[in-house]
């Protein structure tokens, strides 16, 4: 592959673009999505195909969120509360699946 010169269409060359931007954002793909007005659809297409050639991160990471205290011994009964969790973490898994763990 050294040496090769790989043409990229004007449509390719937007998607590494907008991919970039919402591996940046933080954003929800649906909210990203919406402020580039584009349909999930097409957003999730495109991150496979460039997926599949290797040219984009994979959707998913490592996230460190370092070193956390013990957790309590005993269970808190009281509802949650995720002003005071120690830890919030929710992934958008796609197809409208998302995970959401939180931590006291």
């Amino acid at each position: 592959m050294d040496g090769m010169v790989v043409k990229q269409s004007r449509k390719e060359v937007e998607w590494r673009q907008r991919l970039a931007r919402f591996a940046k954002s933080g954003q929800q793909i649906k909210s990203f999505c919406q402020a580039e007005s584009v349909s999930e659809a097409v957003f999730y297409r495109w991150r496979k195909q460039l997926e599949a050639v290797g040219d984009v991160a994979p959707a998913a990471g490592f996230i460190d969120v370092g070193v956390m205290p013990p957790a309590p011994s005993a269970p808190s009964m009281t509802p949650c509360d995720s002003a005071g969790a120690t830890l919030d973490v929710r992934l958008d898994l796609g197809h409208g699946l998302v995970l959401q763990i939180v931590r006291r």
